[in-house]
């Protein structure tokens, strides 16, 4: 039978009732969830036991056709009040509410080394329908979905603090402004929500557009949203009383982005639009592209004044922030460019032809293609020294920004990952929504140390792998 460990006072150990053990681990349980097969494992034993590869029931051998975890909160409130009676403290701080995905990593590091997390990898499940959209500050994370709600969450103890339901279709784009306290959220109602950042709470809703509002940002106080109308709309964020109607597009707008006091829109028209963000005046029509123009990307280092437009022509396109001229065509996709990004050295192109590519944000060049999805790439972000990619193959990829080598591949979300955000270059944590509901938090990926060794008669799991060899499996017929 398992015990508890002696305290430094030398309290003696507890015998802990065979039910509430982990079966891996043989340890009191402090967060007990349960697989398909109904058993039930601690969550750390099982989510290690899945990430070394294995996707079977640890104590059956049965192939698991799901890596769903579910709480077990029977056992876990039976497992507290027993702790409590006898004077046991359980570090319950990372405890989930909802049912979370299993996260398997199924690639190796550099050299063949492990990768793994400082806090563990988890996808839950909250949407009912796609997510399209995820926005990130300190501390909370906002996502948007076809189910006409957006959810806010905590991103410490990654659970679900608020739901807001106001829109009427599908919630298709966000922006937050720090400043103002405010979350704006667009929609295939036709209509932007303002809401309370303090209390979480419709401040408004703004009217105007005759389509969906597929792309909004945040330039100063005003507030700009793209609609599948064809129009940019301007809105005084103080006031919230619409400004102006930026006119001239001749198809939707597909997507915003804000630069040196300009505001450029990219549109299916094939060309991007030029906007004064204060005079609320157009300053140009940037044209080549010879297909749709669906992303935008900023650059955000001062000497590399750049705004880059991804097409359906398979192109990159760099505009000159400044004097608003092509300097550069970047070639070299096979099919649509879905998705850009940029740190402060490279610009990363996602696209319809499963690779992502490396551009140098000064000497313009590709210097990488990365290759490794099965499906288009769909999203793409940045945090500490990585580029995260999200595909239609579902999976999560992380690359090295250093080396470019992929050091972690990511099976969780069940349907394609179709966004993905962080709050910057500097962050630990990005997070993704998928098109089947559910959202994903991923940490700073970092070379798994060798596992401890325990002495004996101490407690503590020292591997999964060792573990296991003192069960008895029997696998499935």
């Amino acid at each position: 039978m398992a015990t508890t460990p002696s305290s430094d006072g030398g309290k003696p150990k507890i015998p802990v009732p065979a039910h509430f053990s982990c079966p891996v681990s043989m340890e009191l349980m402090v967060d007990p969830v349960m697989v398909v097969t109904g058993h039930t494992y601690d969550r750390s034993c099982i989510q290690r036991w899945l990430e070394s590869g294995n996707k079977t029931c640890p104590v059956t051998g049965i192939k698991l056709r799901s890596l769903e975890l579910t709480p077990n909160f029977a056992l876990r409130m039976a497992i507290q009040d027993w702790a409590n009676a006898n004077g046991i403290a359980l570090n319950t701080s990372q405890l989930t509410s909802v049912m979370e995905k299993a996260v398997v990593n199924t690639a190796e590091g550099e050299d063949g080394v492990a990768v793994s997390s400082a806090v563990p990898h988890s996808v839950i499940e909250g949407h009912d329908e796609i997510v399209w959209a995820v926005e990130a500050t300190d501390g909370r994370l906002f996502s948007a979905s076809a189910d006409k709600t957006i959810r806010v969450w905590d991103t410490e103890t990654r659970r679900c603090l608020h739901v807001l339901e106001e829109h009427t279709r599908p919630v298709l784009s966000l922006a937050i402004s720090d400043e103002h306290k405010k979350l704006f959220s667009g929609s295939y109602d036709c209509s932007i929500r303002v809401w309370d950042l303090t209390t979480y709470r419709r401040v408004k809703s703004l009217h105007g557009h005759t389509d969906a509002v597929r792309a909004l940002a945040v330039a100063g106080d005003v507030l700009f949203s793209g609609s599948y109308d064809s129009t940019v709309r301007a809105f005084d964020i103080n006031t919230l009383k619409p400004l102006k109607v930026l006119e001239g597009h001749a198809e939707p707008v597909r997507t915003l982005a804000v630069m040196d006091g300009k505001l450029f829109s990219g549109s299916y028209d094939k060309t991007v639009r030029v906007w004064d963000a204060r005079a609320l005046e157009s300053l140009g029509v940037l044209e080549g592209h010879g297909d749709a123009v669906r992303a935008l990307a900023a650059s955000p280092v001062d000497e590399c004044n750049y705004v880059f437009s991804g097409s359906d022509d398979s192109t990159v396109r760099v505009w000159d922030a400044a004097t608003l001229n092509c300097v550069a065509i970047f070639d070299g996709h096979q099919d649509n460019v879905r998705v850009l990004t940029a740190d402060s050295k490279h610009l990363y192109s996602g696209s319809w032809d499963k690779t992502i590519r490396v551009w140098d944000m000064r000497t313009l060049r590709c210097v990488r293609v990365l290759e490794g999805h099965v499906e288009a790439v769909l999203a793409l972000t940045v945090m500490k020294n990585h580029l995260i990619s999200g595909s239609y193959d579902t999976t999560v990829r992380f690359w090295n920004t250093e080396s470019f080598a992929c050091v972690g591949k990511f099976e969780g979300h069940e349907d394609a990952v179709r966004v993905l955000t962080s709050t910057g270059e500097d962050a630990d944590t990005v997070y993704s929504g998928s098109y089947d509901g559910s959202i994903g938090f991923w940490s700073e990926p970092i070379a798994a140390a060798a596992p401890p060794s325990t002495s004996a008669g101490g407690s503590g799991l020292s591997d999964v792998s060792d573990a296991m060899a003192g069960l008895s499996v029997t696998p499935a017929s």
